[in-house]
């Protein structure tokens, strides 16, 4: 049984990841800005990154941290909010950072989060975690995340960022966005419905993670994605085909998205095949590579 400790747990992909460490068998401790928030089976620490405090006891014994706190990317971009987006990120890791440097006796690794948005968007190019970050925004964000949880890593410590692809779950992101249009007969694929699409799903996501804390992976980025990618049409067939329902054509323009969801329709319209060789090679398994299979666990 391992001690691990998790930020951002009560999000989509936190959830998860509780639920698969207690199946497991292993102590879960939360840091939370909730005062009075209660988990059946969980230890809930306080912290408010946001002024700077942190209870130390949290990460004090813990064999390993799980960091997953940043403000949604799925909310408009304002310049305000991109402002939060890349905050978020900052001042929650370093908060992180100062507390390992005051303890004695911390997590001997650091897996978090990040995003393939690190990539950019292209239709032929395969990324890999050897490729570079573009230049656009969400690739600006990622790369300054993970300049900050890289530094995590010390002589005793592995400090290791999962690039995040489009993440299936019941009710949440692409899936809560798309179901419902599904079941209605009014989903149809997004610009030219041509863009790749690198998913996971969610339990292959938070198995991940622990396989990464616990399996001792090299510092460093890794893709979590299935494999193989699809266009967006390709999952938007195969939403209506799980459920039963129509494909409603034509797609939705791409300059109608950036009319309704301004430049956060960058998320909808991006293209990118992510490769998952190098987490492959660490001997992780993927128990859903199978969209239809995927979709059909997940809305079942």
């Amino acid at each position: 049984m391992s001690i691990f400790t998790i930020t951002g747990a009560t999000g989509s992909v936190g959830k998860a990841i509780v639920n698969e460490l207690l199946t497991q068998g292993h102590k879960v401790r939360i840091l939370s800005t909730r005062k009075g928030f209660d988990w059946e089976d969980v230890e809930v620490f306080q912290w408010n990154p946001k002024e700077n405090q942190i209870d130390d006891s949290a990460l004090e014994g813990a064999d390993h941290l799980i960091h997953l706190a940043g403000a949604t990317v799925s909310k408009r971009w304002t310049p305000a909010y991109k402002r939060e987006i890349n905050d978020s990120r900052v001042y929650t890791s370093q908060v992180l950072l100062d507390s390992l440097n005051r303890i004695s006796n911390g997590p001997s690794s650091c897996v978090s989060a990040s995003a393939i948005g690190f990539y950019g968007t292209s239709f032929t190019e395969q990324f890999t975690e050897n490729s570079p970050a573009a230049s656009d925004f969400l690739a600006s964000v990622t790369e300054n995340w993970e300049r900050y949880t890289r530094k995590f890593a010390s002589p005793t410590r592995r400090s290791v960022q999962l690039r995040i692809g489009i993440v299936l779950d019941t009710g949440a992101g692409v899936l809560g966005q798309l179901v419902p249009l599904a079941k209605a007969g009014i989903a149809s694929p997004l610009g030219s419905g041509k863009q790749w699409t690198s998913w996971i799903h969610v339990q292959d996501l938070a198995r991940m993670f622990i396989h990464a804390a616990t399996n001792k992976l090299e510092s460093g980025p890794y893709n979590a994605v299935s494999s193989p990618p699809l266009s967006n049409r390709e999952l938007t067939m195969a939403i209506c085909k799980v459920l039963r329902r129509p494909m409603f054509l034509p797609a939705v323009p791409g300059f109608v998205l950036k009319l309704v969801l301004g430049e956060m329709a960058t998320l909808a319209l991006m293209s990118q095949n992510v490769s998952n060789a190098k987490v492959l090679a660490t001997g992780f398994k993927f128990n859903y590579t199978n969209i239809e299979t995927a979709l059909e666990d997940l809305l079942k």
